[in-house]
C-alpha cells in the first residue's frame, strides 16, 4: 500500500511536493481508515485545481516514477532517460528530477527513491523499516559509488559494476532474481494509471475479465446492475479461435403494451450507448481489479463523462472496507465539487494544486490549510461552497 509520494522538478512542479496517504488525527469517517504495517492509511485521495494548475502532473509524476522503475531493465547502456524538468526559470532545466516513495509490502515499509536527468541516474537509495524496529539502509548509490548493507541487502553485493549509469540498481538486481528487489518491482507493477478521458485503451481489459466468468466477472456485472445503467446484461463477441474480446452489445428489455417484459434486444455498445455508460463499462475492469487484488489505481479525470452519483459510487466502494478488504487505493483528479462533502471524504483526502507567481505548481491538502488567521478548516464547513468562493485557492480567476 502507498504511504506517501514525494517528487521535485517535474513538469510544472519546480519545488518538492508530497502527496500523503497517511491518515491525520481527525474524526470524520474513522471506519474507512486502513491499518497496515503499523500505519493508518487512506483508501482514497482526490485532487482539485484549476485547468493547468498541475493536478494531472501530480498523477503523471507517480506514473513516470513507476514507468522508469519497470522499464529500466529494457534500456541500452547509452540510451537516454525520459526527463521533463521544470523549464520556466533559468536553472531548473539543468537540475535532476527527484522521486521518493514509501509503501508497505507485507510487514515491511520501504522508502525508495532516485534522482535522474536525461543521461544518468544521479543517486538512488533504498531503506526498510519493520514494525518495532528503526529504519535500516539497504543501499545508497551516488553516481558510480555504492554503499550496500551486506546483512540486509546481500542480493546486491557484487552487482555494482554491472549497473550502467542510466539503469536503476534495484531493477538490475531484480532482474538477477534478488527477492527484495523483485518484491519492489512487483509492487510498482500493481500500480495502475488510467486516463478518465479516453478508456478505449483498456475497455478490452474489462470485456476480457467478463469473458472469464469468474468472481471478478460477477463483480463487474454486479457493478453494472447496482449503477442502474438501463441494460440487463452484456454480450461479448470474440475473435475466432481466441479469447480476446472483439466487441460488445448491451441487452435491453422489450416490453408489451402493459409494461411486461416480453423479450430482450441487443445494441452495439460503441454505437448506441451513452458516453457515460461506455465509460462505466471501460473503467469497471480496472476498478474491480484494484479491489480484488489490493492495487493502487490512479485515474486522471475520473469524473469525465460520469454522473456525480456514479463517481460517488466508485469512491464509496473504495471507502467501504468490507468491499475493499484487500487494501486497494484510488488516487484521482477531478473538477466535481459534489464530492467536496465530509460525508463522502475526509479533510486529509482532499488535495489542491495551484500555481504561484512564477507559474510553478504547489500541492497542499485541506487538512493542512490555514486561513488568514492561521486557523484550520473546521469539519462543519460547507467545503464545496468555500472552494467555489475561492476560500482554499486552486480555482481559475477570470479576467
Amino acid at each position: 500500500m502507498l504511504v506517501n509520494f514525494t517528487f521535485e522538478n517535474f513538469r510544472s512542479f519546480r519545488d518538492e511536493a508530497t502527496l500523503s496517504m497517511e491518515a491525520a488525527p481527525i474524526q470524520e469517517l474513522p471506519k474507512s481508515i486502513m491499518e497496515r504495517g503499523g500505519e493508518s492509511l487512506l483508501p482514497v485521495a482526490v485532487i482539485y485545481g484549476a485547468n493547468s494548475s498541475g493536478k494531472s502532473n501530480v498523477l503523471k509524476s507517480l506514473k513516470d516514477m513507476r514507468d522508469t522503475v519497470l522499464n529500466s531493465v529494457k534500456l541500452n547502456p547509452k540510451e537516454a532517460l525520459d526527463a521533463e524538468p521544470f523549464c520556466l526559470d533559468l536553472t531548473s532545466e539543468g537540475k535532476p528530477t527527484s522521486y521518493e516513495i514509501q509503501f508497505i509490502v507485507g510487514d515491511s515499509k520501504f522508502r525508495y527513491g532516485f534522482d535522474h536527468d536525461k543521461e544518468a541516474i544521479i543517486s538512488e537509495w533504498l531503506y526498510e523499516k519493520r514494525k518495532g524496529m528503526r529504519e535500516m539502509e539497504l543501499f545508497l548509490r551516488c553516481g558510480d559509488e555504492f554503499k550496500i548493507s551486506k546483512a540486509r541487502f546481500a542480493e546486491g553485493m557484487g552487482k555494482q559494476s554491472a549497473t550502467p549509469a542510466n539503469r536503476l540498481f534495484v531493477s538490475l538486481v531484480a532482474q538477477l532474481n534478488g527477492p527484495i528487489s523483485q518484491s519492489i518491482l512487483e509492487w510498482f507493477s500493481h500500480m495502475v494509471y488510467r486516463s478518465g478521458m479516453d478508456g478505449k485503451d483498456y475497455s478490452g481489459h474489462t470485456l476480457k475479465m467478463i469473458l472469464n466468468q469468474n468472481a471478478e466477472a460477477r463483480a463487474i456485472l454486479g457493478l453494472f446492475e447496482s449503477t442502474n445503467l438501463g441494460f440487463q446484461g452484456i454480450e461479448i463477441a470474440k475473435k475466432p479461435d481466441s479469447e480476446m474480446p472483439l466487441s460488445s452489445k448491451t441487452l435491453h428489455n422489450v416490453y408489451d403494451a402493459d409494461g411486461r417484459v416480453v423479450g430482450k434486444r441487443s445494441f452495439p455498445t460503441e454505437k448506441m450507448e451513452s458516453e457515460g455508460t461506455k465509460k462505466i463499462i471501460e473503467i469497471a475492469g480496472p476498478i474491480i481489479d484494484a479491489l480484488q487484488h489490493g492495487q493502487v489505481l490512479v485515474v486522471d479525470e475520473l469524473d469525465a463523462k460520469l454522473h456525480p452519483f456514479l463517481t460517488r459510487k466508485i469512491i464509496a466502494m473504495f471507502m467501504d472496507l468490507e468491499v475493499n478488504a484487500k487494501g486497494a487505493q484510488l488516487l484521482f483528479a477531478t473538477h466535481d465539487t459534489n464530492l467536496l462533502n465530509l460525508q463522502y471524504l475526509r479533510r486529509d483526502q482532499i488535495w489542491f494544486t495551484e500555481k504561484d507567481a512564477m507559474d510553478a505548481s504547489t500541492l497542499y491538502s485541506l487538512v493542512e490549510f490555514r486561513n488568514e488567521t492561521g486557523a484550520k478548516v473546521r469539519n462543519d464547513r460547507n467545503i464545496a461552497k468555500d472552494y467555489i468562493n475561492g476560500r482554499y485557492g486552486a480555482i481559475p480567476f477570470m479576467s
